[in-house]
């Protein structure tokens, strides 16, 4: 795994400089909560449920945002990835349109249907149709920096979902959890970077054991949406298949399933995402779960979340996360930053 500590070999595959955005996460989050500030402060009344319309990219920071603040909440949050917004999405909702490019063409569908049914609307987007329709129609927008791939945009795309819900008075202490969340990135980050040889640096002891292999990433509670993030990041930026799933629900069918085929179980690798908040039944499920698997795939790497706020663990582990999803692009030789198949996907579309 000499190429880990090749710092010319990283940078000649890194076309669009993935590494420095990983890198500058924590920037993002502080960026992120001022532009979302102040955006709007009256949503006409009691909100009626929220949606965040968006996919991709754009789409799982809401899921963040629901995993660290749904249990204070007064209205569900949900997150729509599709074409439609959910029938009870009404006059008296908030809906959140996310859109990095502007032009992703269900969340414009969404758009339409939030304007039809009044809903109070706040779009975020770096441009495009997303913005030209806000300006038209008057609505709030918060304008994202342009010129990077949606998923390295989760700071821009999540924080200013919150922070509105913070000058409604839905969500509190957010500025302190975004400080610590930087804080904890910050020193995390400190201990991942590619000048940071391998035998210091988890990311890239955790990208040696997954390579090669078809990760399976399992996170639970608080950590599901960290999962997703992972096997999304892993697909896009190292090229490299890769599933995930959460505790309890994969004890009632993935567990199953891992029978056959017998000659291809010992190509997965397993990796937990642990918070230490979690029901005792999950922290049962899991050690339960991991004596089952290790008969298959022999060890199962955990990671854990570090910080105090749901916030800060949360993108504690997400922030590992994306450079390990780098370094695995390294070890396919690949650049991280081309999405050929959603391109030629969307012409095809078009």
């Amino acid at each position: 795994m000499q190429e880990l500590d090749d710092i010319q070999k990283i940078a000649s595959l890194d076309g669009q400089d993935h590494f420095a955005m990983a890198a500058g996460l924590p920037d993002q989050l502080q960026e992120a909560y001022a532009a979302g500030a102040d955006v709007i402060d009256d949503a006409g009344g009691e909100v009626g449920g929220i949606a965040v319309a968006g996919m991709g990219g754009s789409a799982i920071g809401s899921d963040l945002v629901a995993n660290a603040y749904d249990g204070s909440l007064p209205s569900p949050l949900v997150t729509v990835r599709g074409y439609s917004l959910p029938h009870w999405i009404d006059s008296r909702s908030l809906v959140f349109i996310v859109s990095y490019s502007g032009n992703t063409e269900e969340s414009l569908s969404c758009l339409g249907q939030a304007l039809e049914r009044g809903c109070h609307t706040v779009c975020i987007s770096s441009g495009g149709r997303v913005s030209e329709i806000a300006a038209a129609e008057g609505l709030p927008l918060i304008r994202v920096p342009a010129g990077m791939q949606p998923r390295a945009a989760m700071g821009y795309l999540s924080i200013p979902i919150a922070s509105c819900l913070e000058s409604l008075g839905l969500v509190e202490a957010l500025e302190a959890d975004v400080r610590e969340a930087v804080s904890v990135m910050r020193e995390l980050g400190g201990g991942l970077g590619p000048e940071v040889p391998t035998e210091d640096n988890p990311a890239k002891q955790l990208a040696a054991k997954l390579a090669g292999g078809v990760p399976a990433v399992y996170g639970c509670e608080l950590t599901d949406v960290a999962a997703r993030r992972w096997k999304c990041q892993i697909n896009e930026n190292a090229k490299n298949v890769c599933f995930a799933n959460e505790f309890p629900e994969l004890n009632h069918n993935e567990i199953v399933g891992w029978r056959f085929p017998e000659d291809m179980l010992d190509r997965f690798r397993v990796v937990y995402l642990k918070d230490r908040e979690l029901h005792p039944q999950n922290h049962k499920r899991m050690r339960i779960t991991a004596a089952l698997l290790r008969d298959f795939t022999g060890e199962v790497m955990e990671v854990g979340t570090r910080g105090e706020s749901r916030l800060a663990r949360l993108f504690s582990v997400i922030h590992l996360g994306d450079y390990v999803s780098l370094y695995m692009a390294v070890l396919n030789g690949v650049d991280p930053s081309p999405v050929d198949r959603i391109e030629d996907l969307k012409r095809e579309l078009a």
